[in-house]
């Protein structure tokens, strides 16, 4: 249920970067107003260069992209020097449009010119855009060099408006690597900074995410209403509304979490009284919404069912699918409440219906992006072969005799360079393609899980278990937050592979009532944090020991997980006491014919791809055990997973 005030804030900053553009429009206009008259040289080159940042500010890339590009030309017809400002609306085209290594080399040319010409305000805005682009590329540890390193060059030189963007950048690196305790130094920096700079609008940001640690890291809700208090103080100071509705969100669910079910209806009735006016729908059925939730907590099932019909309405007016989502979610535990289980399960299939909805215009949106870079970049390949025809055609017009031979040798070297440029780009290509490929497959193997848990979940409903059936649905929902995140990523640290794991093997205990023992051994030297491994590599494989081997087993069985370093390599062994590989076939095919298992299937075709995409040499090894009689002893299947960092 937390994750739905994280979605909202989302939204919030969607529509505070509306607010935003309202502004840049109307600067855009005046820009190209001044554009329209008779201005030339550097002053013209430099409108253009603040008609590209406008273009920028309210997300209209492309049209940013076609100014910078006139803007070059004119540079180059007139014979006048590039300003860094050009350099820099460019990085921002390039960095919207995910070149972030285009973004990075400008944003070098921008810091290289601001040097030497000593404007040190400018040097230090810089210098966070730079090291805010090494954070998109992933390179973790020079972001933090770099914005570390800008810190003390702001301090040094007493610059302001540097160091609340600094620590903010920061805090954003320690989140993606999950440092929880140098993310809160970084936010508390922050605030002492944003403060000292008089700047409301960052100590409030810095105040809220503090917040969010205390209530999503550290499970601190009294610390985490502190934090988010001190925030809405700072928005009211600002007289944001959408702020201030929102953060009253906040802190009621907080309260909510505390278990003080009525200051949180308090705080929800109190969002309503600033998000009507404005009709914020997105605030509106959050708010009725969690009203529904605390009466449903009260066993107020009548007022419960009325502000939920609240909320759906306002959901269908805004077409919040994820509102209606959880809405219908909560509404089916309640008829579950009620023993009114045909009701539970008729809004659990709502629930289903716009959760899948969700995923699909997640899918749709991620082939929609895959398709525009291929786009982009076959437009760029075909730019980058007319320009080498044109250059070509020059070497020939103006060549003289004289210089024949030398003109043949660098035509060598050039066709040579470019069938080397080609090749990488083709290279580049197949990768991309194989990443898209592999997100197809992940996307696969989610729901052959999916439909045998809801199994079990189904099973417990009709067996009238509330408390089996709560405990799968929590451990479930968590299991399915922690695969969502994961399946974003080719390849995920092994601590969050094994927390995944540990979760699934929790719901296979309560699903199969304690058929077997499990434990899960990583070897010391094993950095989970740094090391990668393909998300989902092991599930499957500890799937087939629990339902092919354990569970056909007559005893109580054991299932061992065991990651060790080899060389270069991990070796992940999964080794089970179950009744052996051979005595499953029988049983299998008595059950399913020649059915095939999806999951180990889908984990092969993942290891090529992986094998093809990165040059590695990932298998898998079977080995079927023996007891001392020579009898089957279980299975172990052994894993070499080449280290990813």
């Amino acid at each position: 249920m937390e994750t739905r005030i994280t979605i909202s804030l989302v939204v919030l900053f969607l529509l505070l970067s509306l607010f935003i553009s309202a502004k840049d429009t109307s600067k855009v206009d005046s820009l190209k107003n001044v554009l329209s008259k008779d201005i030339y040289d550097t002053a013209r080159l430099n409108t253009m260069a603040r008609l590209a940042f406008a273009y920028n500010r309210i997300k209209e890339v492309s049209e940013a992209e076609k100014v910078v590009h006139d803007a070059f030309m004119y540079a180059k017809k007139n014979s006048l020097q590039i300003s860094y400002q050009l350099h820099w609306a460019n990085a921002e085209v390039l960095h919207y449009k995910k070149d972030i290594s285009g973004a990075l080399d400008e944003m070098n040319i921008v810091a290289e010119k601001l040097y030497e010409s000593e404007n040190l305000k400018e040097l230090g805005l810089a210098n966070n855009f730079r090291a805010w682009n090494l954070l998109y590329d992933g390179k973790f540890i020079e972001c933090i060099e770099a914005y570390t390193k800008n810190i003390e060059f702001a301090k040094e030189n007493k610059l302001i408006g540097i160091l609340p963007s600094a620590y903010n950048g920061l805090a954003y690196v320690y989140k993606n690597i999950d440092n929880t305790e140098e993310r809160r130094k970084s936010l508390i920096m922050m605030a002492d900074a944003s403060l000292k700079e008089k700047n409301i609008k960052y100590t409030s940001e810095a105040y809220f995410l503090l917040g969010d640690i205390g209530m999503e890291k550290d499970s601190n809700f009294t610390y985490a209403i502190k934090q988010y208090n001190e925030s809405l103080k700072l928005k009211k100071e600002m007289k944001d509304t959408i702020g201030i509705s929102f953060l009253l969100l906040r802190i009621g669910w907080n309260h909510y979490l505390n278990n003080e079910l009525e200051t949180a209806l308090d705080y929800f009735l109190h969002s309503l009284e600033y998000s009507i006016p404005i009709n914020r729908l997105t605030s509106i059925t959050n708010a009725y919404g969690n009203i529904g939730t605390i009466y449903r907590d009260k066993k107020e099932y009548k007022k419960a069912i009325k502000y939920y019909k609240e909320s759906i309405n306002y959901s269908m007016e805004a077409k919040d699918w994820y509102n209606l989502s959880w809405l219908y979610k909560d509404i089916s535990g309640m008829f579950v409440d009620l023993d009114d289980y045909p009701k539970a399960y008729d809004n659990f299939v709502l629930h289903k219906q716009y959760s899948d909805s969700l995923e699909m215009i997640k899918y749709s949106k991620g082939l929609s992006d895959a398709r525009t870079s291929y786009e982009t970049e076959k437009q760029k390949q075909e730019l980058e072969l007319l320009s080498l025809k044109l250059k070509q055609h020059k070497y020939y017009m103006y060549g003289s005799i004289g210089l024949v031979v030398l003109v043949i040798l660098l035509g060598i070297l050039f066709i040579r360079q470019n069938r080397l440029n080609s090749k990488r780009k083709i290279t580049e290509m197949n990768h991309k393609i194989s990443e898209i490929t592999q997100k197809n497959l992940r996307q696969q193997m989610n729901p052959h899980f999916i439909f045998n848990t809801l199994n079990s979940i189904q099973y417990y409903m009709y067996q009238h278990d509330k408390i089996s059936t709560n405990n799968y649905l929590t451990k479930f929902s968590s299991l399915m937050r922690k695969t969502l995140e994961n399946s974003q990523h080719t390849a995920i640290p092994i601590k969050d592979e094994i927390d995944a794991l540990e979760l699934y093997l929790q719901l296979e205990l309560i699903r199969f009532k304690e058929k077997f023992d499990y434990e899960i051994n990583i070897d010391e030297e094993i950095d989970t944090l740094l090391y990668k491994i393909p998300t989902m590599l092991i599930q499957p494989y500890v799937e087939n020991s629990i339902c092919h081997g354990l569970i056909n087993k007559d005893e109580k069985g054991k299932l061992t997980i065991d990651l060790n370093l080899k060389d270069e390599s991990i070796a992940c062994s999964i080794e089970d006491n179950g009744i052996g590989r051979e005595a499953a076939l029988e049983i299998k095919k008595q059950k399913n014919g020649n059915h095939n298992s999806l999951g180990t299937k889908i984990t092969e075709s993942r290891l090529n791809l992986v094998n093809a995409l990165y040059g590695k040499n990932m298998k898998v090894d079977y080995m079927d055990l023996k007891d001392k009689d020579g009898n089957p002893n279980g299975t172990k299947v052994v894993i070499h997973i080449p280290i990813m960092t």
